[in-house]
């Protein structure tokens, strides 16, 4: 085979090479879409089955498992939200959260002691 008959066959091979690797961009994506739908499904299916929970239905022990394990969960973030309240502030002016030790609030500059003083 001659160099030029050699060059075509390189060229034809590439342009083959290029032509599946843009085919399979194409199937990687239409993959990727569809892993995308499963989660979005199975977060769907999550949340469904979290309302039924939540309206006093039954599941499967594995399910009711979970579910205490959640409501748990939930009732410690009640914890900590009960705790971080006792050391933050509200600005009665702006609605800022501040650290009750602050004088000023970080936000709008208020003055939280007088603002605590007229209360």
């Amino acid at each position: 085979m001659d160099i030029a008959g050699k060059m075509n066959a390189g060229m034809s091979s590439f342009a083959k090479s290029m032509k599946n690797g843009v085919h399979n961009c194409k199937v990687d994506g239409k993959i990727t879409e569809q892993q995308k739908r499963i989660k979005l499904l199975t977060r769907e299916i999550g949340n469904l089955t979290l309302l039924k929970l939540e309206a006093g239905e039954s599941m499967s022990p594995e399910i009711m498992e979970r579910y205490a394990a959640i409501k748990e969960a939930k009732e410690a973030i009640q914890t900590f939200e009960n705790e971080r309240q006792k050391t933050v502030v509200i600005c009665p002016k702006c609605g800022a959260k501040t650290s009750v030790e602050m004088k000023y609030c970080g936000a709008c500059g208020v003055n939280l002691s007088e603002e605590r003083e007229h209360e």
